[in-house]
């Protein structure tokens, strides 16, 4: 867990800081942020948020059919 709370921390900050600097930061940030989507951190944060939505569906449907 706290895997994935570091990895969507990380997703945060340097997609903010991309969203907010320029020229050379800019590029840097988006390396940064590219690494983190492609790398391990980023199969981790899909695996996460794919297991909470088809949890959540479930969950809807659970309450929908009461």
């Amino acid at each position: 867990m706290i895997e994935v709370i570091a990895s969507l921390f990380l997703v945060v900050v340097y997609f903010i800081s991309y969203l907010f600097s320029t020229g050379e930061d800019k590029k840097k940030a988006k390396a940064e942020l590219k690494e983190i989507v492609n790398g391990t951190q980023g199969k981790i944060l899909v695996g996460f948020l794919g297991g909470t939505a088809v949890t959540g569906i479930f969950v809807v449907i659970w309450i929908l059919s009461e």
